[in-house]
C-alpha cells in the first residue's frame, strides 16, 4: 500500500497528539455537563473556562468575547444573520457589503438576505484575488449596516488587507465580520488592535477535531440568535456544550499561538519547494498573490489550462498524494470555482484549478516527492496543437 502524502491541509488538518491527550479525560472520567451545579458539572465548567481563556489568548481578546460554536459555518451564519436580525429589529439600513470570493458559509447568508429584500454589494477582486480598500470605501453608503470580508481565502490563499478594510468600516460605524478560518497558526491575530466586530475560526483547520469552532464578538456588538432552546453561550449558541471538543480547541489554540513563528518559517520553505517545481511547467499559472507575504503560508494554488483539476486530483490520489481541486461537481457536471472565475480566468482555465496546501507536519522531502508526482501527471497530458482547441476543458492523457 502506498504511503499517503497529505497536502490538503486547507480542507482539514490531522488532530495532533497533544490535542488528543488533552481531550481524552473528558471522554473518560470527566464527562459532566458544564451546566450542572454538582461536582462533576463544576469540574467540566472550570475546564471549559480554561479552554475559553486559551482561545482568547490566541485571538488577543477578552475571555467574555469568545463564544464556542458547532463549526465556522454556524459562526458565520450567526455573525451575518444574527446581526441582520438586530438591524431589522432596530430599523437600520439593509445594505450588506461582501466580496465575490467568500466561502459558501458567508455567501449563503448574503444570498438569503438578498432574497429577503436586502441590497447586497459583491466587491470584485483583482487578478490576485485581493480587494481594493478604496473600492470598499466608495461602496459604503448611509444605509450600509454589515460588511463581511474573508481574511484569508481557502482556495487561492489570498490574504486580504483586513486591517484597512476593518478601519474603514469602523470609521463609517458599520459592523464588520471576517471569516478567519484559515488564519490561526499561520497569521498572527491581535483583536485588541484589529477593529473587527466578529471573527470566526474552526478547530479542524489548526490540528483540532471537527465539530467545534469559535466566534469572537466584540463587547457592545449586538447579535441576535438564529437558533433557540437553551441558554448556553449567552443564548447565542444554544445546546449542551461538546466538552471534549472544547478542551481540544483550547489546546490547539494554545499550541498554535506558541508555535506560530516556527510554523510560518517551515511553511514558507515548503511553499518555495512546491512553487519552484510547478511554476516551471509550461502553461501552469499560480492563482492568488505571487508575494508570499500576501498569501497563506504553505498554500499553493495553480491552474493548468486545458486540464480538469479533478482529473489531476484523481491521478495524484492513485499515486498516494492527496491534493484538491477548486472546481465543484454537481449532479454529474463539473463547474468552475466561483473564486477562481472571479480572478478573470475563462471557464476552461478555471476548471484546471488545483490546490496544494502544506501543514506543519509535512516535511521538505514529502513536498519534493509531491512536486515530482504532480510534474509527471501534468506533463502526461497532451496540449492541443490547434489554437482553436486551446479552450478545451480537458486533455487526453498519454498512454
Amino acid at each position: 500500500m502506498l504511503r499517503t502524502i497529505y497536502l490538503d491541509n486547507s480542507a482539514t488538518t490531522p488532530v495532533r497528539q497533544e490535542v488528543r491527550e488533552a481531550m481524552a479525560p473528558f471522554l473518560d472520567d470527566k464527562w459532566g455537563n458544564p451546566s450542572s451545579v454538582h461536582y462533576m458539572g463544576s469540574l467540566s465548567k472550570r475546564a471549559m473556562d480554561e479552554a475559553r481563556k486559551s482561545v482568547a489568548e490566541l485571538l488577543s481578546c477578552e475571555v467574555d468575547e469568545v463564544y464556542f460554536t458547532p463549526c465556522a459555518t454556524y459562526s458565520n451564519n450567526v455573525a451575518i444573520l444574527g446581526r441582520a436580525r438586530f438591524v431589522d429589529a432596530n430599523g437600520k439600513g439593509k445594505h450588506l457589503i461582501t466580496t465575490k470570493i467568500e466561502h459558501p458559509s458567508c455567501m449563503g447568508p448574503a444570498k438569503y438576505l438578498e432574497s429577503c429584500g436586502w441590497e447586497v454589494t459583491y466587491l470584485p477582486v483583482n487578478h490576485e484575488g485581493l480587494v481594493d480598500p478604496d473600492d470598499l470605501k466608495r461602496k459604503i453608503k448611509d444605509n450600509t449596516s454589515i460588511i463581511s470580508i474573508m481574511w484569508a481565502n481557502n482556495e487561492i490563499g489570498a490574504v486580504q488587507p483586513i486591517a484597512e478594510c476593518a478601519r474603514l468600516a469602523k470609521e463609517a460605524g458599520v459592523f464588520f465580520h471576517t471569516d478567519a478560518v484559515q488564519v490561526p497558526g499561520k497569521i498572527g491575530i491581535n483583536l485588541k488592535e484589529l477593529p473587527v466586530d466578529s471573527l470566526s475560526i474552526s478547530a479542524h483547520k489548526f490540528y483540532g477535531p471537527k465539530g467545534i469552532g469559535a466566534l469572537f464578538v466584540r463587547r457592545a456588538s449586538n447579535l441576535m440568535p438564529i437558533a433557540f432552546g437553551g441558554g448556553q453561550e449567552m443564548g447565542l449558541f444554544p445546546g449542551t456544550e461538546p466538552l471534549p471538543n472544547i478542551i481540544a480547541l483550547g489546546k490547539a489554540a494554545e499550541l498554535a499561538k506558541k508555535e506560530l513563528e516556527s510554523t510560518v518559517q517551515h511553511l514558507r520553505k515548503l511553499h518555495k519547494i512546491l512553487t519552484e517545481r510547478l511554476l516551471g511547467l509550461d502553461g501552469v499559472k499560480l492563482t492568488g498573490p505571487a508575494c508570499q507575504e500576501k498569501r497563506i503560508p504553505g498554500h499553493v494554488s495553480i491552474v493548468v489550462p486545458g486540464v480538469e483539476g479533478e482529473s489531476v486530483v484523481l491521478q495524484a490520489d492513485l499515486r498516494g498524494l492527496c491534493v484538491s481541486a477548486a472546481s465543484a461537481c454537481k449532479k454529474g457536471i463539473v463547474q468552475p470555482s466561483h473564486v477562481v472565475s472571479a480572478l478573470g480566468y475563462c471557464e476552461s482555465d478555471a476548471l484546471g484549478s488545483v490546490r496544494i496546501t502544506a501543514g506543519k507536519f509535512n516535511s521538505e522531502e514529502e513536498c519534493s516527492k509531491a512536486a515530482d508526482i504532480l510534474v509527471r501527471i501534468i506533463q502526461s497530458y497532451k496540449r492541443p496543437i490547434s489554437a482553436a482547441n486551446t479552450q478545451s476543458t480537458a486533455l487526453t492523457a498519454q498512454s
